[in-house]
């Protein structure tokens, strides 16, 4: 028999519990990734990165604390208010835009930085408890003030560590992808400690007060399934994007600097070839060789080795030689050779 005033005494389910803690990371592993992509937009599509980026970031962290608030098993049924698990969703999002919109600014000044600190870990910690009063069960919910206080400031200094890896490796991670993987993990168990610490202050007493049940709904296991795979497929394709994105952004820049060295490259007096190792492919000729060799870059292109034809027949074995050092890796002070026209 249950009495009033004696805690109800609850286990976790470690299969839940550990898949909170994947979630946890895979959704700080996001944060990392779509910190850039807000960082690199402008206008418009700085708005679309950074609105989507607040959804699939405030969607996983909640997920991971709505998971582990389900991994708690208690002897009594329990149903959830959706409206109130809706606000809870709605401050994560909030709160990861905050978080974005100072990393992905130029400069963050420590000032800024702790504000969006301070503003992340209110919105998690804010969300974590009202979640924990979205609950409807036929008990009432004490929490210890001292692990309250410890949870909020957990979820200050894991903001400030997620604000700060998020700005310095926003644009190109300045590290191997173990390190992107290895500082999510980190991010992720602050975030999973914060919630297990916030659970840990809560404690439920019996109670005979009747339940108010209108917009309260039981969760089952298909319900948990739908948001675990819901929240991984809005990461995945959160991820995918932004890899898509830089890669364009890449490209282009690619192509921009290609075009930059084409154009200095045709007003240098000095021939500037490029090759492959075996001279086998001409990638570029500048100008200056059709003004020296007097032949067309098109038939350079044609037949690679058509260059050594201009060199005169007394010069060639040394600019083969010399060539052969190039493709060997070795360094060439100066080479001259006389070059013979097709006018002779």
């Amino acid at each position: 028999m249950i009495h009033f005033g004696t805690p109800l005494v609850g286990h976790y389910d470690d299969r839940l519990v550990a898949f909170s803690v994947f979630i946890a990371i895979s959704s700080s592993y996001a944060a990392l990734d779509l910190g850039g992509r807000v960082t690199a937009a402008h206008g418009w599509m700085r708005s679309a990165w950074l609105a989507g980026g607040a959804a699939a970031m405030g969607f996983g962290i909640w997920s991971m604390h709505f998971t582990g608030m389900l991994a708690l098993n208690l002897p009594v049924p329990v149903a959830y208010h959706w409206p109130t698990v809706l606000v809870s969703l709605v401050s994560a999002i909030f709160a990861s835009a905050a978080a974005l919109y100072v990393a992905s600014r130029k400069k963050m000044r420590r000032a800024e930085a702790a504000a969006g600190s301070v503003a992340m870990g209110l919105g998690i910690a804010g969300m974590h408890y009202i979640g924990m009063a979205a609950m409807r069960l036929p008990a009432v919910c004490r929490y210890n003030p001292l692990l309250v206080a410890v949870s909020v400031l957990i979820a200050i200094i894991a903001s400030h560590a997620a604000l700060v890896f998020t700005f310095d490796y926003r644009e190109d991670f300045r590290g191997t992808t173990v390190a992107k993987v290895m500082s999510a993990v980190a991010l992720g168990a602050a975030i999973f400690l914060m919630h297990y610490t916030g659970m840990l202050s809560a404690s439920f007493i019996p109670s005979a007060v009747r339940l108010d049940m209108s917009h309260a709904v039981g969760i089952s296991t298909l319900g948990l399934s739908g948001i675990a795979i819901g929240t991984l497929v809005v990461q995945g394709v959160a991820i995918v994007t932004s890899s898509v994105d830089r890669r364009f952004a890449m490209q282009a820049q690619e192509l921009q600097t290609s075009e930059r060295f084409h154009q200095i490259a045709d007003i240098l007096r000095d021939v500037l070839l490029l090759s492959n190792g075996d001279f086998s492919e001409v990638l570029f000729v500048n100008h200056a060789y059709e003004a020296i060799w007097g032949r067309t870059a098109e038939s350079l292109y044609a037949d690679p080795r058509s260059w050594l034809e201009g060199v005169h027949p007394d010069d060639r074995r040394e600019v083969q030689e010399a060539v052969q050092r190039l493709v060997d890796g070795e360094p060439i002070d100066s080479l001259e050779c006389r070059v013979v026209r097709p006018d002779s």
